[in-house]
């Protein structure tokens, strides 16, 4: 309900939004002293964001930087990035988001450089209007109104997108990129310590001494759509559970899914629902090799860890929204209606068209056990 409320008045905005004339850059600008960033959601496009966002620090080390976002991007995971000074949350319930944006709405003059990251949303656009210059992608629903712009391209992969944006910024302030682009985001963990309890679910994983995979067989509760059946995951997961250790993983979007997998035994390990995102971000970080899953946000958690990603992906296209890791490898079919999720349109379907998810459907289990093993081989992992 929440999220309908925000593009109710996100759809309401769109006028006032396209008679935006955009504000001129003074040359040789100085240097910002106070940022905003604004992507509203989701916490995976969050994880793909923040690589830039280091960028930013670097290139502007004595700047405050703040982030303007929503619940539905989990906020509080992100609070302990050193680089982030702040993050302000917007109110989307019908009750809230007057109040909550008006409070906003006062504060934003206040910033030297506000940055959109959003594709879609004319909201974060008008409210960036307000900062002495602004910076966003342009695309086809958004992007009349910013000082500083690059094309949005639906192909070319989210991270690198948000690198170019910065970019961009970097150059009109004539800074070259200040460091090399990254995809990892290790900050996650700074200041985190690890239970007694984790430490040694880390160790008794690591005692087996083989390959350590972890299966991601859920999806946010909005996007069930995007997962695999969980019939094929237990071929698979058949496949390799003599040559390899086995990680369950997934939250309490997929606390259903606990019991249509076997339970924890001497080699396989259910772990849906009994640790938190942090937790799981540790786990990745200290004892899993490959991350198997379907497309949603902790791929991303996987991948903020440098962990190679065999990403299952139907109704979105893996190249757009799977990891930028290298190593990972895309596990997906060519259909004609792929891809049916298309953002920066603001097309978010929930369901198929089809009354069924062909795209995943043809997806043969073997061909993920193979990815896999192609995975294995790129980071020289023994598992035959």
């Amino acid at each position: 309900m929440k999220l309908k409320t925000l593009k109710f008045f996100d759809k309401l905005l769109a006028t006032i939004v396209s008679r935006l004339s955009p504000k001129t850059m003074r040359h040789h600008a100085a240097p910002p002293s106070r940022i905003l960033i604004i992507k509203l959601s989701a916490m995976g496009d969050a994880l793909c964001m923040f690589p830039a966002v280091r960028q930013l620090s670097i290139a502007f080390p004595d700047a405050r930087i703040e982030w303007l976002t929503t619940n539905r991007s989990n906020p509080s995971y992100f609070s302990g990035l050193p680089f982030l000074n702040k993050i302000i949350i917007l109110q989307t319930s019908i009750r809230n988001i007057f109040t909550s944006g008006l409070r906003i709405f006062l504060s934003l003059r206040k910033y030297d450089l506000i940055i959109d990251f959003d594709q879609y949303y004319r909201v974060s656009e008008l409210l960036s209007h307000f900062g002495a210059v602004n910076a966003g992608f342009e695309a086809p629903l958004k992007g009349s109104a910013f000082t500083i712009k690059i094309p949005y391209d639906p192909d070319i992969n989210e991270t690198d997108m948000f690198h170019r944006l910065i970019a961009r910024v970097l150059a009109e302030y004539s800074i070259p990129s200040a460091a090399p682009v990254r995809f990892d985001l290790p900050e996650l963990l700074s200041g985190f310590q690890p239970s007694d309890r984790l430490r040694e679910i880390a160790v008794r994983i690591r005692s087996i001494g083989l390959p350590v995979l972890a299966f991601y067989p859920g999806s946010s509760r909005n996007a069930a759509f995007r997962r695999l059946d969980s019939a094929k995951y237990l071929q698979v997961i058949e496949s390799l559970r003599n040559r390899c250790a086995i990680v369950i993983a997934g939250g309490p979007d997929e606390a259903e899914l606990k019991t249509v997998f076997p339970a924890s035994s001497t080699q396989l390990f259910n772990l849906i629902g009994e640790l938190s995102l942090q937790e799981w971000t540790w786990l990745f970080h200290s004892a899993i090799d490959v991350f198997v899953g379907n497309d949603g946000g902790l791929l991303h958690v996987a991948e903020s860890q440098s962990v190679p990603v065999v990403g299952i992906f139907g109704p979105a296209l893996y190249r757009k929204w799977g990891s930028a890791n290298p190593k990972s490898i895309a596990v997906e079919t060519s259909l004609p209606c792929r891809p049916c999720l298309k953002n920066y349109l603001g097309v978010v379907p929930s369901r198929c068209q089809f009354e069924t998810v062909k795209c995943l459907d043809a997806i043969a289990a073997q061909s993920i056990v193979d990815a896999v093993d192609a995975v294995l081989d790129k980071t020289a992992v023994p598992h035959r």
